[in-house]
């Protein structure tokens, strides 16, 4: 027996379906030690709305010519709001290129998106134990275990649904556990691992994002999409001259400099209120900034769809001022007939690479 997702939205409802679950190929599935559901929940009011919560639980890592900080914000469903980049020329000059301005619908975090059955509500979407959509943001706490370069979140958060995608003619739905309203289906929890890893180059760190989902219920949907998303600074794009280079069976596409308006040839793109491509069937990406002089990557294997988006008004309505948008990096992952057992635990885990770009092609990852 299938079950459809009712219309009537006032609590946050944990409704059932049925059948075995998605998980990333290869999955990769995290456990911590300790198994308690963590419910405290923290709600910002409208005017904190573009807060940037601190990053409360930091690892890093030095590799031969760079070096890597990854800070959480244990406040807000851990969520990433500091990935700093560091030539090591310049040791004390670090570079933080992540969006931690309302870090719960951005910064750098795992989200999904459900499609329901016909004649349901339509696609349901999920941020990392954290929102916004209703002009406030909220957001879980957890406790961390948190030593040199890895982060185990030792405690799940409810997977509150954000928001009802708005499909063309369907109205735009927003949900807050501040209010009581959002379904919830799953819980969640974050993980962290840093490592050493060796090229004809020199070493490179490698930042492994795996966020668990643990359900609660039998489910069953016709698609599920997860991602991981990087929403980087747009004044830091543009002091570092961020470029970014997708490789599509074996060609280079770029430099795409999404500062400024940008296309990509192949893509679906759009041009409203700034740049935003869908490219399906993408092997990896590069990202690229100038830190103190030498070029700096994260190498993004994706092996499948990629959306990148250049906001020009987010946070305030001057297209032309560069802390008003963001530029936003999603690799998605698409599971159809998500058949999710009760119980189960599967994870979006993605790998990002850091490094010189000498480093990043002895790796494979090329941008010529």
């Amino acid at each position: 027996m299938r079950t459809f997702l009712l219309a009537a939205l006032s609590v946050i409802s944990p409704l059932a379906a049925c059948g075995p679950g998605p998980s990333e190929a290869p999955p990769k599935t995290v456990v911590p030690e300790v198994q308690s559901l963590q419910t405290q929940l923290n709600c910002l009011p409208p005017t904190d709305w573009a807060w940037a919560p601190p990053a409360t639980v930091n690892v890093g890592l030095i590799a031969s010519q760079v070096t890597s900080v990854v800070g959480l914000s244990d406040s807000i469903g851990g969520v990433g709001v500091k990935l700093e980049l560091v030539n090591n020329q310049y040791p004390t000059q670090y570079v933080n290129v992540v969006e931690d301005r309302s870090a719960a619908g951005a910064g750098w975090q795992t989200s999904y998106i459900i499609q329901d059955w016909p004649n349901g509500v339509g696609k349901i979407v999920f941020n990392q134990a954290a929102g916004n959509s209703l002009g406030g943001q909220w957001g879980y706490t957890n406790l961390y275990a948190f030593s040199g370069s890895t982060i185990n979140a030792l405690d799940w958060n409810p997977l509150v649904a954000d928001h009802i995608h708005a499909e063309p003619g369907t109205p735009y739905t927003p949900f807050s556990p501040c209010f009581g309203t959002g379904y919830v289906f799953d819980d969640g929890q974050s993980n962290i691992t840093g490592t050493l890893v060796n090229t004809a180059a020199g070493s490179v760190v490698r930042w492994n994002n795996a966020y668990s989902f643990r359900a609660r219920m039998n489910q069953s949907w016709p698609l599920w999409r997860g991602e991981q998303a990087l929403y980087l600074k747009k004044d830091v794009a543009a002091m570092g001259d961020l470029r970014i280079y997708l490789s599509k069976e074996g060609t280079i596409h770029g430099p795409i400099r999404p500062v400024n308006r940008f296309s990509i040839l192949g893509a679906d793109c759009n041009q409203e209120k700034g740049s935003h491509c869908n490219m399906e069937k993408v092997d990896y990406a590069v990202l690229v900034w100038t830190i103190f002089g030498v070029d700096v990557g994260i190498a993004i294997r994706v092996d499948e769809d990629i959306s990148l988006n250049m906001e020009e008004e987010t946070y305030c309505t001057n297209p032309n001022d560069l802390t008003c948008g963001n530029i936003n990096f999603h690799a998605w992952t698409t599971l159809p007939s998500a058949n999710i057992p009760a119980g189960s635990v599967r994870a979006v885990s993605r790998d990002y690479y850091i490094g010189t770009l000498p480093q990043l092609a002895a790796l494979g990852y090329t941008i010529q």
